[in-house]
């Protein structure tokens, strides 16, 4: 099964990320900037994800590693991982303070990118949801009978 929602380990614990469609409008609408005209233009989640993208490679186990150069700005790691924890529940003003005290320029940009690189990919390509083990339920015999009630 598919999820465009992930738990990610940030800052001071793990957290749950969803973009919705509020949370997209806004990210598109703040990471824009003014076109050659002077016009305040939108930047896509497509653009914003490629851009997260460039700067990164794969571990082995398929956590994001920063490889150096790319195109991530600021804006957009904080926006993304602000607006993340908005869709997953926490209230603007705790999603702010968690990015202030946590992002860019309280700790290296690096370190934010990947989460902010993982909350995209769930919303563009989603994410496998591992699902919990199941224990087969056995159905209930019934009680054998003894030998005295088969000959009646």
């Amino acid at each position: 099964m598919v999820d465009t929602a992930v738990d990610l380990k940030f800052a001071d614990g793990e957290y749950h990320f969803a973009l919705l469609l509020p949370q997209i409008f806004e990210l598109e609408r703040n990471c824009g900037g003014l076109d050659n005209d002077g016009v305040r233009r939108g930047k896509s989640v497509f653009q914003i994800y490629d851009e997260l993208s460039a700067g990164l490679g794969l571990s082995v186990d398929d956590a994001p590693v920063f490889m150096g150069g790319g195109r991530a700005n600021a804006k957009d790691i904080r926006e993304t991982i602000r607006l993340g924890l908005i869709g997953g529940g926490q209230t603007p003003i705790d999603a702010k303070q968690l990015v202030d005290d946590y992002c860019f320029p309280a700790r290296p940009m690096a370190e934010c990118l990947g989460v902010a690189w993982a909350i995209m990919r769930a919303t563009i390509e989603g994410v496998e949801v591992k699902k919990k083990p199941t224990t087969a339920v056995k159905p209930k015999r019934k009680p054998a009978q003894n030998r005295s009630e088969k000959a009646q």
